[in-house]
Order: C-alpha cells, then sequence, then structure tokens
C-alpha cells in the first residue's frame, strides 16, 4: 500500500482510538501520552537510525515553539481562535478498525 494523505489520516485516528480507549479504561493521560510517544519514538529510531530519531524530535520541537509563536502573536492581535486540532469524526471512530482494516 502506497504512503497516502488517506493512510496518514487512517492511522492517526486509530492512534487517537487507541489513547481514547487508554484514558476511557482509566490510564491518566498524561501516561498514555507519553508511553504512546516512547514506543513510537523507538520503532522510529529501530527503522531510521538514532541520528534521524533525534533530528525528527528535534524538527517536532522546533514547529512546536513556532505554533506556540504564532498562537501568541494571534492573541496579541486579538485574532479569533483557530479550528480544534481534531474533528468529531476522529472522535467517533471505532477503535477495531485496525483489526479488520487491511493497510
Amino acid at each position: 500500500m502506497d504512503d497516502t494523505f488517506e493512510l496518514r489520516e487512517r492511522l492517526s485516528r486509530a492512534w487517537r482510538a487507541v489513547f481514547d480507549n487508554a484514558v476511557e479504561a482509566g490510564s491518566p493521560p498524561a501516561a498514555v501520552v507519553e508511553t504512546m510517544t516512547a514506543v513510537a519514538h523507538a520503532r522510529f529510531a529501530e527503522l531510521f537510525g538514532t541520528s534521524a530519531a533525534a533530528s525528527y524530535l528535534a524538527l517536532l520541537a522546533e514547529q512546536m515553539r513556532d505554533v506556540d509563536h504564532d498562537e501568541a502573536e494571534s492573541l496579541i492581535r486579538g485574532d479569533a481562535p483557530g479550528p480544534p486540532p481534531l474533528d468529531d469524526d476522529a472522535m467517533a471512530m471505532d477503535p477495531a478498525w485496525i483489526e479488520r482494516d487491511p493497510l
């Protein structure tokens, strides 16, 4: 299967569903996020190497700083807040899709 936008969207929804299920089962949200991040980053390092994994984390950190800076500028200007990061469709996804849906 090709790496497409649609595939990335499905995978993002799957990760969100796993997160939601773990939190609904009583896991603290911060622990779920930290664990998912650690597992994903370890796998990234296995696939692409530790240098690439470190560079990727640095890039993500830079992007987050840019978002924080842009949001602060918007607040200073009095702009309306942007859309939420996830829509209702992502929240309503069946968490078992990955067991049925071929990637």
